[in-house]
């Protein structure tokens, strides 16, 4: 719940609330080559980032800074540890990638919570009893009222993507 005057009410609110619970299982990440990697250097992809994370991340721009990964022809988060395939800032990682695989996706007018089935454990995990209860969680998340007054605050974290599967609607 936020409280009167909170100044960062999304981050309050994650503190206060929870930080989101993963879904992926331990060590599955660290297998795969596909997160924080990206073809371009500019893309909706990128994970955007809250008031409180520019201020502690990156104070600059809204977004993760990627950087020119020349020996694979793509681009890298500037947190990745590409010898471990490790974040550097896992512990206070940011929402977007705390998130991820799931996103929150523009289509229209309309404001969804999706997924990026080009992830390699939500492929073969979609069918699971345990993804279903994950993604109630994640309904009863995004449709509280603190994390929709945050949604609107935040509208650099909602971004249209393209081949998602989207689950619900959030109501803003």
């Amino acid at each position: 719940m936020f409280l009167p005057g909170d100044r960062c009410s999304w981050a309050a609110s994650l503190n206060k609330m929870e930080r989101l619970k993963p879904f992926i299982i331990p060590g599955f990440c660290l297998r795969c080559q596909g997160c924080c990697r990206f073809a371009e250097q500019e893309t909706v992809w990128t994970p955007h980032l809250l008031e409180d994370e520019q201020i502690r991340l990156a104070p600059h721009t809204k977004k993760i800074e990627l950087r020119a990964n020349p020996a694979q022809g793509n681009f890298v988060c500037q947190f990745l540890n590409q010898k471990d395939n490790r974040c550097k800032i896992h512990g206070i990682h940011p929402f977007e990638c705390q998130l991820y695989p799931f996103l929150i996706n523009r289509q229209g007018k309309k404001v969804y919570l999706s997924v990026d089935l080009r992830c390699l454990y939500m492929k073969e995990n979609t069918d699971l009893a345990r993804y279903k209860d994950y993604c109630e969680y994640l309904n009863t998340f995004f449709n509280s009222p603190e994390v929709k007054k945050n949604l609107k605050a935040n509208p650099q974290l909602v971004q249209s993507y393209v081949h998602v599967l989207d689950i619900f609607e959030i109501m803003l």
